[in-house]
């Protein structure tokens, strides 16, 4: 393939940055603490695919995520550095579309503000290394969003059979990925839907007879092809639509989300940039939330597609918190922040888009501020990766523990932990312990359900054996050696 002249520089600059934000990403790989929801990930995956998929038909998640995860620990081993690279992989994947799709349709300064905004986004930082599906939902749903751009931007006038089958398929990988990829899917196909049927309209109302004749067919083509998008992505949705829909029975049933408050849900906007530095992390969110007012009225004064679609970038957000919300209010909680996650790569796109719109010295400043945010980011996941008591508590437990001894929990977060952490010792909750069982029993106190003064009531022997932390659980270690009633 021949580049055309200063195309070859670009791709070595676009590739540099991602190389080197991927490179950030991988420096938070290299260690063994997981808190509950990776603990989750780890003992499922570690299952034997029949009971691993048992498992799957009663979780509260589609199974894409956990079967990759489970595919690629089966050739490089069980580890939770490994799991912890598949996520940035799938960062690095979503960046990677700054070259593949976004460099063709909008430029070198686009693409460039796409991948460094994609890359130093905070909470990317902090969920692009955890053992969960949120980044993979995230790259589909990224990947799926662009390519509707692009068949927009077209029109159906030179968009490739491949274009629409990647559309297709990325569609359906989210949606089998995480429920609100699949939600954000939806809304990127109901504003594909619309801005097709909204350019149809426009050009039939042009005089030129050919003109109409010709658009009318390219337009025609794409609605068709749309609509055949939408029934390949049921049919391919269908064999787990009754799983899908008694998981929701389940979550409505019983949840552990809890209600938001206005104050919570007003503090959300702010969430993707948020560090220990609220006001540099504020004055980011203005910058993001000015953006997509700043495209929307442009766009829509001079029906410029290329502002449309970088608020239709955000729009896919906005849309996917909108329908959590009313979820929330019509039925029960069923949103937190971190489900913005799948279609924040979108929202990175609207705000590159808006970003690059503007003067130099003004894009400059705010390149500025991302590297700032970025960086006070990166500090703060790397504090809570690399700074936690996790390798020195299991150390000492390790040393401390013997054959025929139980670990007994109060929370049950720490339970899916150290069931983890301690495969050959039984891990019960305090309450469903049988406490005349032969061998010491250690207690992890974290809410102090079980208290010193209830111990002694229940005529239980204790020590106090020090205060210890695995990833973002502290507790307090007991000793329980005897029962003062078997002893008698």
């Amino acid at each position: 393939m021949v580049l055309k002249e200063g195309e070859g520089q670009d791709k070595y600059l676009l590739w540099g940055l991602t190389i080197c934000l991927t490179a950030a990403y991988a420096g938070l790989c290299f260690n063994d603490s997981v808190w509950a929801d990776e603990a989750y990930t780890m003992l499922l995956v570690q299952k034997p695919w029949p009971e691993a998929w048992r498992l799957l038909l009663s979780d509260v998640h589609p199974p894409l995520y956990y079967i990759i995860v489970k595919l690629v620990c089966t050739v490089f081993g069980y580890q939770v550095p490994v799991v912890k690279g598949i996520s940035a992989f799938f960062i690095f994947l979503t960046m990677l579309l700054g070259i593949t799709r976004v460099y063709p349709d909008y430029g070198r300064k686009t693409a460039l503000l796409y991948i460094a905004v994609v890359g130093l986004m905070p909470q990317l930082l902090r969920h692009g290394v955890e053992l969960r599906m949120y980044p993979q939902a995230m790259f589909f749903v990224t990947a799926c969003g662009l390519l509707a751009v692009s068949l927009w931007r077209r029109q159906g006038e030179r968009a490739s059979l491949r274009q629409w089958i990647g559309f297709w398929a990325a569609g359906v990988a989210a949606a089998y990925t995480h429920y609100y990829g699949l939600v954000a899917v939806a809304w990127i196909y109901g504003l594909l839907l619309w801005c097709f049927a909204y350019v149809f309209y426009r050009e039939r109302r042009r005089t030129c007879l050919a003109l109409k004749v010709l658009k009318d067919k390219i337009l025609s083509q794409g609605i068709r092809r749309w609509f055949l998008c939408l029934f390949a992505s049921i049919a391919a949705y269908l064999p787990w639509l009754f799983v899908f829909l008694r998981q929701t029975s389940q979550v409505g049933e019983t949840y552990w989300i809890e209600q938001p408050s206005l104050r919570t849900v007003v503090r959300w906007a702010g969430w993707l940039f948020k560090t220990e530095v609220m006001p540099v992390s504020i004055l980011y969110t203005l910058v993001f939330v000015l953006g997509f007012l700043w495209l929307l009225w442009r766009g829509m004064a001079g029906r410029r597609e290329e502002l449309l679609s970088g608020a239709a970038g955000y729009g896919v957000l906005l849309l996917t918190v909108l329908t959590g919300l009313s979820a929330t209010l019509l039925f029960r909680p069923v949103f937190i922040p971190r489900y913005m996650i799948p279609a924040a790569g979108l929202a990175a796109f609207g705000l590159a888009v808006f970003e690059a719109q503007l003067p130099r010295r003004l894009t400059a400043l705010l390149c500025g501020l991302m590297l700032l945010v970025g960086g006070l980011g990166y500090r703060d996941v790397w504090r809570e990766e690399y700074g936690t008591q996790t390798a020195e508590t299991r150390s000492e437990l390790e040393q401390l523990l013997k054959p025929g001894d139980r670990l007994v929990y109060d929370y049950e977060h720490i339970g899916f932990v150290l069931k983890y952490y301690y495969p050959d010792y039984e891990v019960e909750y305090w309450a469903d312990t049988d406490w005349n069982e032969s061998g010491d029993v250690w207690y992890c106190q974290c809410f102090r359900e079980l208290t010193e003064e209830r111990m002694e009531e229940m005529g239980l022997g204790w020590t106090l054996v020090g205060e210890y932390g695995l990833d973002e659980y502290s507790f307090r270690l007991y000793r329980i050696q005897s029962v003062v009633s078997g002893a008698s």
